[in-house]
């Protein structure tokens, strides 16, 4: 049996996304979840190019690129700051990450995926490991997306 780290996240997981997740569990106020009042890039400098924010309007159903990592531009293809989370992926809204950024404002737990890339099948990628953590200005409703995206290649370098 696979022992969680937080939410639906393994322990097997990517190191990167152990400390992540460690970082949003340090983060947490005394009650309620963390809001983006309380994370600092500068505490996690060596995960930036693959973190992402985006902002959520739970009650549309809308999410909006906030800022993506360098890594992530390079992974994508181009940068997505400031645009809809669906015109990231062909599959728009019926997109594997757009369903667990769904279902993370839902359960307010953090979601976890590895699986082949399906929106980069013209890329080498082998697998593509995802986390998104929720953030809640207010401590309750959550409003934002804290993630990190990491592409594992064939030859075993993580981008």
């Amino acid at each position: 049996m696979v022992a969680f780290l937080v939410g639906n996240i393994p322990r097997d997981c990517h190191s990167k996304v152990q400390v992540l997740a460690e970082y949003w569990l340090s983060i947490h106020p005394g009650t309620g979840l963390p809001g983006r009042q309380h994370f600092d890039p500068c505490d996690i400098p060596a995960l930036l190019p693959n973190i992402f924010l985006v902002d959520i309007d739970a009650q549309a159903s809308r999410f909006t690129w906030r800022l993506m990592g360098t890594a992530l531009v390079k992974i994508f293809g181009r940068d997505h700051t400031g645009l809809p989370f669906e015109g990231a992926y062909r599959d728009g809204t019926r997109a594997n990450a757009y369903k667990a950024i769904g279902k993370m404002v839902a359960t307010k737990q953090p979601q976890w995926r590895r699986a082949p890339a399906s929106f980069a099948t013209d890329r080498e990628y082998l697998t593509m490991e995802r986390t998104v953590f929720p953030l809640a200005a207010d401590g309750e409703t959550v409003n934002m997306a804290l993630g990190m995206i990491l592409a594992h290649m064939p030859n075993g370098e993580v981008v």
